[in-house]
This record gives structure tokens, C-alpha cells and sequence, in this order.
């Protein structure tokens, strides 16, 4: 099965997390974004943005590349791992983005309740944090199995980022076949702290 259709695959649940985003812009987002990221180092790839949104870098970790095959409106980034392929399936990680009016908690509990409803569970326990000084989840679930697909694990960093009268709701969803290859892991982790966010 060509990569294309591999990730296109792979993405078809995430398109299910079309529920949206939110905050209050309490502060200055320029002014906490450059101060409170994380040090990355080596190549940031940038995700899309449309006209006027912060802008959000990862780093590419070596042996990862970006596909663009399913950007969007939703799906800002991805990138796979062709050497990890197992069960003909490349590792991929992909960042999502949407606005919403609403707070960031009712932003976090709508992607909450999408996610779920992808895993078929509501036993999901986000643990919150911190992205960059903004408010961040990170949990994990099985995905189901598709075609040959298998089930599998994701990981999931969710990123409330407040702008001017709205909020920007980025999630970065990382996914592998079992067992998961500690380079996978090791790569989800470089990603996920590893996030530059700027407005």
C-alpha cells in the first residue's frame, strides 16, 4: 500500500475531532510564547497557518520527514518515519488547528469528548501541563483497527493557545503499531516538548 494511502488511512479518525477550540486572551501572547517555550534543537518544521494565527514550529527528528498529502484547514503538519513501517503502516505524527470562541476548558473538554468518541472509551485521563506557558493535555488511547490496519496506540498533546478574541486549539497526535518502537517514542518526545509557539 503506498505511503499516501497509508497516512490517509491513519488520519480518518482525526477527522472526527472537528469540535473546536477556545480561551480568553488574558496576556500577551507574543510575550509568553518567546519566554516560556522549551529549548529545540536542529530543524523546526513550521505547521500551516492561516492569515493572522500564531505560528507553531516542531523539531524533525532524523529519519522523519514531512507528507503533505492531507493538508488543510484541520491538518496543518504531518510527518511519518518509512523506516519504522510495520503492519504496513508508517509511525506519523499530525498537528491539528481550529478557532473557537469558547474558553479553554470547554475548548479541551469538546476535544476530549471527539477523542473518546474516536477510542470508544470515555476511560481517557488527560494529564494538564504546560506548552510554551499556555495550558496543555496529554493523554493516550488505543485506536481502533482499520482494514489491515491493526489497533493501535496514540498519544495526544492538546494546545489551547488564546488570540485576540478567540482561542486556537492545537493537537498533535502521534500514532504506531504495537509494540511501540522505543525511536518512535523517543521522537514523540523531542516533538511534543520540543513545540515553538509564537504570535
Amino acid at each position: 500500500m503506498p505511503t499516501r494511502t497509508r497516512l490517509a488511512a491513519a488520519l480518518i479518525p482525526l477527522l472526527a475531532l472537528s469540535a473546536c477550540s477556545g480561551g480568553d486572551d488574558s496576556e500577551n501572547a507574543e510575550t509568553r510564547a518567546s519566554s516560556a517555550c522549551a529549548a529545540a534543537e536542529g530543524e523546526l518544521l513550521a505547521a500551516d497557518s492561516q492569515e493572522g494565527e500564531p505560528t507553531l514550529e516542531v523539531p524533525l527528528p532524523e529519519g522523519w520527514e514531512t507528507n503533505t498529502s492531507m493538508n488543510s484547514e484541520l491538518i496543518r503538519l504531518a510527518v511519518i518515519n518509512p523506516a519504522l513501517t510495520k503492519d504496513d503502516f508508517a509511525p506519523n505524527i499530525v498537528v491539528t488547528a481550529e478557532t473557537s470562541p469558547a474558553d479553554e476548558q470547554a475548548a479541551f473538554d469538546r476535544q476530549l469528548a471527539g477523542l473518546e468518541q474516536v477510542a470508544g472509551t470515555s476511560e481517557v485521563t488527560p494529564e494538564r501541563g504546560e506548552i510554551c506557558g499556555y495550558s496543555a493535555w496529554t493523554l493516550g488511547y488505543d485506536l481502533p483497527a482499520m482494514g489491515a490496519i491493526p489497533v493501535r496506540p496514540a498519544e495526544v498533546q492538546v494546545i489551547v493557545v488564546p488570540h485576540e478574541d478567540r482561542s486556537i486549539t492545537y493537537t498533535m497526535t502521534a500514532q504506531s503499531t504495537a509494540p511501540v518502537d522505543p525511536a518512535f517514542e523517543e521522537a514523540v518526545e523531542e516533538i511534543f516538548t520540543g513545540v515553538q509557539i509564537t504570535d
